[in-house]
């Protein structure tokens, strides 16, 4: 094909790299776009879900989809003797745990389990961090959270030994389940900041901003720019006179 003094005949090898890279490149891009959009609808969800008024939490069954991003409060007593700790966490730089402790709603015989927040690991791996609980009823405010487990970690191993406290790699309510003497809460309680706190909470619904995700869709999409302008270049010659 002749255009002015430029003749644009692609060859095979060039023609087949670009046929196959350049949808995969594109296809990245749209995704990227459909993430930052997923995103930002579910800020936009968690924010008006933030506004209510806090809702407390019984023994009795819960509508995940109505509690998900929304403040809770329950009231009970912790049970320290089965305190969960969730391996290999890091804040700031530093190696440690989430504490989660299983907490007895007053007057049942149900648990809903509340991440306390991160604690340091200890210079060696045998001494578990030393967890401070409160002897007493108290009342609890937070976030439910309610896909708990590690996708990354499905083929591994997850409870490390079985003794008490569990050390484990993600959180499984069902597998603690059976291990703790109450009927768990099918979620996750994030407990919310307080100005004194033993552990560090630092809760993020969404590892990376939406902003993240564009980011990431530019630059596929410059891929696939820079692509097509290369494949163009070199079958592209300028005709001698």
């Amino acid at each position: 094909m002749r255009i002015g003094p430029f003749q644009f005949r692609p060859k095979i090898v060039p023609t087949l790299i670009t046929l196959i890279l350049l949808p995969i490149l594109i296809s990245l891009g749209l995704w990227q776009l459909s993430r930052t959009e997923e995103k930002r609808v579910i800020l936009q969800e968690q924010a008006l879900k933030l506004e209510m008024p806090p809702q407390t939490i019984t023994g009795k069954a819960d509508s995940l989809e109505d509690i998900e991003y929304r403040k809770l409060m329950v009231t009970g007593k912790f049970l320290p003797d089965y305190h969960i700790l969730v391996d290999n966490k890091v804040h700031q730089g530093q190696v440690g745990f989430y504490v989660v402790t299983p907490l007895q709603i007053d007057g049942t015989e149900v648990c809903v389990l509340v991440n306390r927040g991160w604690v340091k690991a200890t210079d060696s791996r045998d001494v578990l961090p030393a967890i401070n609980t409160p002897d007493k009823n108290v009342t609890v405010t937070g976030i439910a959270k309610i896909n708990t487990k590690d996708v990354v970690s499905f083929n591994e191993q997850n409870r490390l030994g079985n003794d008490w406290p569990a050390l484990v790699r993600w959180l499984d309510i069902e597998e603690l389940d059976k291990d703790i003497p109450y009927n768990l809460k099918p979620f996750l309680l994030l407990q919310a900041p307080e100005p004194r706190q033993d552990y560090v909470r630092d809760w993020k619904q969404i590892n990376s901003p939406p902003e993240k995700n564009m980011s990431y869709a530019v630059q596929w999409f410059s891929l696939a720019t820079a692509l097509l302008l290369i494949f163009i270049f070199v079958n592209t010659k300028r005709l001698k006179k």
